[in-house]
């Protein structure tokens, strides 16, 4: 009942040309842009954007007045609200934006600078959880393969809510919700493309869907099919990696500066639990700014050896010089390459670097 009502007050919006200003989960629009500091929120996170001109100091005086220059960080829809900055979560870490929000993440370069704004506190370590992008799908995500190659949600395994974690409320998936009695949601199809490893991104996001595009997509409630017709519409991102910093700069203002790891690639990250960025690394700027090349918003900063031992981590100090024969170069950590070494050169090199007694 509660879905017709909010269907038949769309509808009766769009007969008469009236806007709503709020989203289906009560949250009002906001702005996004401004040209003055003290026009900013507490307890949000901004991008001050240089843009080849401006001065960061000059721009957080109170004087300050023109174009629009500081950039509010949007969360999105995400799953896992209240546990923002749990760094251990058994719930699905997902954060999806309806088609056309996603532009309101602001890019982020070392010319720029991320502003925190607070009344009671100065952090005293800055999360920046990293989020892979996922593109577009149907607002599911954190999908788990099962032992027969068949892709899931845990619907009800722990708990009667453990659907919220990975189906987007804000989305036609919501038609999703309300199954009773099951412990998985079982996803086979969406029209022609089968939920398989190959379709299916480490985040648990069907992919390589056309954008915009309806797919009867078909679900499983135990062996009987369910289908419903849902849009890829939802740009969506699942959490990858969990970085803790701890450089900021007072700035004399209402905000402070956080200072970006030396070390971040490019990609997507959640600061503070507050606001979704786009960070371009300084090697991208060029090609980023001139729209050539593909950049890898996923490539990993930690490296991984096939045992699943951290081998890299340049947030810790850990590399290639802690391991007693890690069987690849330092070069090509730095590189991020996990080409292994061949037995004759390392014995070559082991002899080069040896000394004889």
């Amino acid at each position: 009942m509660r879905k017709r009502i909010i269907a038949a007050i769309l509808t009766a919006s769009l007969l008469t040309g009236c806007s709503i200003p709020y989203t289906v989960t009560g949250e009002k629009e906001e702005e996004t842009r401004f040209s003055n500091t003290y026009d900013l929120e507490a307890e949000k996170i901004y991008v001050w954007k240089e843009k080849g001109y401006g001065d960061l100091r000059k721009d957080l005086s109170k004087e300050r007045a023109g174009s629009d220059i500081f950039y509010k960080a949007p969360e999105g829809t995400i799953s896992f609200a209240g546990k923002q900055l749990e760094k251990e979560s058994i719930d699905a870490r997902n954060i999806w934006f309806e088609e056309g929000a996603e532009d309101k993440i602001p890019t982020v370069t070392r010319d720029d600078a991320i502003l925190y704004i607070s009344e009671k506190k100065v952090p005293d370590g800055i999360i920046y959880e990293r989020f892979a992008d996922d593109g577009y799908s149907i607002g599911v995500a954190g999908m788990q393969e099962d032992k027969g190659g068949h892709f899931y949600i845990p619907y009800g395994e722990n708990s009667q809510d453990d659907y919220k974690s990975y189906i987007d409320p804000n989305s036609a998936a919501s038609a999703l919700f309300g199954f009773e009695g099951i412990e998985r949601l079982y996803f086979d199809k969406a029209g022609d493309i089968s939920v398989s490893e190959n379709t299916v991104s480490k985040g648990g996001v069907l992919q390589t869907l056309t954008k915009d595009k309806d797919y009867v997509c078909q679900f499983y409630t135990g062996t009987y099919y369910q289908d419903f017709t849902l849009k890829a519409s939802v740009r969506t991102f699942t959490s990858m990696e969990w970085f803790e910093g701890y450089e900021y700069e007072f700035l004399h203002a209402n905000c402070i500066r956080l200072k970006i790891p030396e070390y971040f690639k490019s990609g997507y990250y959640m600061v503070l639990g507050k606001g979704l960025i786009r960070y371009v690394a300084p090697e991208d700027e060029d090609a980023f700014s001139k729209g050539e090349g593909a950049i890898d918003w996923n490539d990993p900063i930690r490296i991984y050896d096939e045992n699943g031992i951290c081998i890299y981590d340049p947030s810790d100090g850990t590399g290639i010089d802690d391991m007693s024969d890690p069987g690849i170069d330092k070069e090509e950590i730095e590189d991020g390459g996990l080409t292994e070494t061949k037995p004759e050169e390392r014995e070559e090199k082991d002899g080069e670097d040896s000394t004889v007694f």
